[in-house]
């Protein structure tokens, strides 16, 4: 069973997303970009623009080419 605050947040999440101010943008970060694959591709079809900052910068980066040194990346799977 959830608690409150859990619920109050889950319900402000599915508004905001359901019906968001605009312009609408994500802000993500982490460290592996495979965990948010599915995350991403449903975002984009929603947002105005996706900010990704973190390691998972660096994979996206070296992904395109980009000279990282050594910084963290996800290896391809």
């Amino acid at each position: 069973m959830a608690g409150l605050l859990v619920e109050k947040e889950i319900r402000y999440l599915h508004e905001a997303v359901s019906d968001p101010a605009r312009p609408f943008v994500a802000i993500l970060g982490g460290v592996k970009v495979s965990d948010k694959i599915k995350l991403i591709s449903t975002l984009l079809g929603r947002v105005d623009r996706v900010v990704i900052g973190g390691a998972m910068a660096y994979t996206l980066l070296k992904a395109k080419g980009a000279a990282v040194g050594k910084s963290l990346v996800e290896e391809d799977q």
